[in-house]
């Protein structure tokens, strides 16, 4: 099946239903369920939505979680994490999809400035050290209890 790529201007009258030639022309093409946002645009969309109309930024979650019920998109695990930390922090969208793709790639990244980002980084750290280090306790007794076996 192809797909059809939607830009923001879609999306927006889709999601805002404003105007009455563009809005249920949008409404149609994404009842197709053929789609396809790429999370550029879902940057654009949130940063519209959140500078130009001034919808809150939860209520700019929800709606982003619900189009992505019917829409296509790239790294679709790694912009629903984004979307439910953009609902939940102060962090600007793209800021949410770098500690998204952080968080689910464990990827290493440098940041400078960005000291939320860059919690999230010594965070996911900490927790792989600790699941290393529990990681080596079990091998361990494992072991203890091999040795025990054999005697």
């Amino acid at each position: 099946m192809s797909s059809t790529i939607i830009d923001e201007t879609v999306i927006l009258r889709y999601l805002l239903d404003d105007d009455e030639v563009p809005s249920p022309r949008a409404a149609k093409v994404i009842a197709t369920r053929t789609a396809r946002v790429y999370p550029e645009i879902i940057t654009r969309v949130v940063v519209t939505l959140r500078d130009v109309y001034k919808v809150p930024r939860v209520e700019i979650a929800a709606a982003m979680k619900r189009l992505l019920d019917d829409v296509m998109v790239d790294e679709p695990t790694v912009v629903a994490l984004a979307v439910k930390l953009f609902g939940k922090t102060h962090m600007d969208f793209t800021d949410c999809l770098l500690a998204a793709r952080t968080a689910i790639y464990n990827d290493d990244v440098v940041s400078f400035g960005k000291p939320i980002i860059q919690g999230m980084i010594d965070y996911r750290r900490k927790r792989q050290t600790a699941a290393d280090a529990r990681s080596r306790s079990t091998d361990s007794t494992i072991d203890k209890l091999r040795h025990q076996s054999r005697h």
